[in-house]
C-alpha cells in the first residue's frame, strides 16, 4: 500500500504529483538540531532466505553502496559495491567464485577479507588492492552489517534467540518510513502513545467517534514501562488486553529489548503461546527508513502469527492514514510508504 503522500496534503492533485511529492521530501527543511542520520549499529541489509548460495544482491543503505553475497562455504558477506579497478559494481553482474566475489568487467577476484586474490593474465594478484569488507552476521532471519562512522570494528555483537532454533519463520511486515531513524525508537518509549492512538479497534473506528460504542465494539487497553540501559540496550514491558463491557480477552505480555539503534526484539506471550517479533530498522536515506518485522513461532501457535502478520499490516495502514504524528515541524516529520507482507500461517 503506498501511503508516502502522508503530510503532503498540501500538494495539489495532477499527472507529476508523485514527482512534486519527491521534490517536496527533498527539500524539507530539517531544522538545526537533526541528530547524524547514520548512527554506528548493525544494520539489515537483506533477507537470509532470500540470498542463496551464489547469489549477490545491490544494496544502497545508510549512505553507501554495498554488495552482498553468499559464498559457497554459505557464509553470507557485504563489500562496498564498486570495484576499485575501474568502478564496476560488482553487485551488477559479478559472480561468486568459491568464496570470492568476481568483478564483472575484468573478472578481478576479492577474496574472504576484501584483498585481490587473483587477476587474469597476472602471475601474481597485486598487493595492497583491496574493496572495505563490512562485519557480517546473520540473525533472527537477516543479514546484519556493522556500521560505524569511525570505522571501529564492533562494539557489541548481537546474540543469537535459542528459540530459534525449533521455531518457524510465519511471515514479515516490510514499510517505508519518512522520518529520521532516532525518531522510530523514541515512538516506542513514548509509552503514552500507546492508549491514545492505538486503542480503537480494527473492527471499527466508530469508537472514536462515539466512546459509548467502545463498551460494545471493545478497545485495546495497553499498559507499559520503559527502562534505559547502561549500554547500547534499552528495555520496555508492555501488557495488552481487548476490553469489551467489563471483560478483559486476549491478555498479551510483552517483553521488549531495544538492541542499538536499527534492531527490536518482542517476545510476545500470548493465551495460546509465544511468538517473536525481529525488528529491523534500516537508513536508505537521512529521513527515509526500512522497517521490517519478523514473526516467529512454534508450531502449534502458526495460524496466530500469520494473523499477527496480517493485523499488524492493516493497524499501521490505519494509524498512517490518521497521520500518526505527522508534520510536526521541521526534522520531525513522519509518514509511511509501501506495506508489504508475506504472512506464512505454517
Amino acid at each position: 500500500m503506498e501511503l508516502t503522500e502522508i503530510g503532503f496534503d498540501h500538494i495539489p492533485t495532477g499527472p507529476d504529483r508523485d514527482r512534486r511529492i519527491s521534490r517536496a521530501q527533498a527539500t524539507r527543511r530539517m531544522g538545526s538540531k537533526i541528530p547524524p542520520p547514520y548512527p554506528n549499529g548493525w544494520f539489515a541489509v537483506g533477507e537470509s532466505r532470500e540470498l542463496k548460495i551464489g547469489g549477490v544482491s545491490a544494496v544502497d543503505a545508510i549512505g553507501q553502496n554495498l554488495c552482498v553475497y553468499r559464498g559457497e562455504d554459505g557464509i553470507a558477506r557485504c563489500v562496498d559495491a564498486y570495484c576499485p579497478h575501474l568502478g564496476a559494481n560488482l553487485a551488477v553482474g559479478g559472480n561468486v567464485c568459491g568464496n570470492c566475489i568476481e568483478c564483472p568487467f575484468h573478472k578481478w577476484r576479492f577474496g574472504e577479507n576484501g584483498a585481490c586474490v587473483s587477476v587474469p593474465g597476472v602471475e601474481n594478484a597485486p598487493k595492497g588492492v583491496s574493496i572495505k569488507q563490512w562485519p557480517t552476521v546473520e540473525r533472527d532471519g537477516a543479514i546484519w552489517i556493522w556500521y560505524d562512522a569511525e570505522n571501529r570494528p564492533p562494539m557489541w555483537n548481537i546474540e543469537e534467540v535459542p528459540e530459534l532454533e525449533h521455531w518457524g519463520y510465519r511471515g514479515r511486515n516490510e514499510f517505508i518510513v519518512s522520518a529520521h531513524i532516532q525518531e522510530i525508537p523514541e515512538n516506542g518509549a513514548d509509552v503514552a502513545h500507546l492508549n491514545a492512538v492505538h486503542s480503537p479497534s480494527l473492527v471499527s473506528s466508530l469508537g472514536e467517534k462515539y466512546p459509548l460504542l467502545y463498551d460494545l465494539i471493545g478497545c485495546h487497553v495497553w499498559s507499559a514501562s520503559w527502562t534505559k540501559g547502561d549500554d547500547h540496550t534499552a528495555s520496555m514491558t508492555l501488557t495488552h488486553d481487548y476490553k469489551i463491557m467489563k471483560c478483559h480477552l486476549c491478555h498479551i505480555d510483552v517483553k521488549v529489548t531495544q538492541i542499538g539503534p536499527g534492531h527490536v526484539r518482542l517476545f510476545m506471550q500470548s493465551p495460546v503461546g509465544p511468538i517473536l517479533v525481529s525488528q529491523s530498522v534500516t537508513p536508505l536515506a537521512p529521513s527515509l527508513q526500512r522497517v521490517v518485522h519478523r514473526m516467529y513461532s512454534p508450531t502449534h501457535n502458526a495460524p496466530l502469527a500469520a494473523l499477527l502478520v496480517k493485523s499488524e499490516g492493516a493497524m499501521v495502514s490505519i494509524v498512517g492514514l490518521r497521520g500518526e504524528r505527522i508534520g510536526a515541524g521541521p526534522g520531525r516529520h513522519r509518514g509511511l510508504g509501501v506495506s508489504r507482507d508475506d504472512s506464512r500461517p505454517v
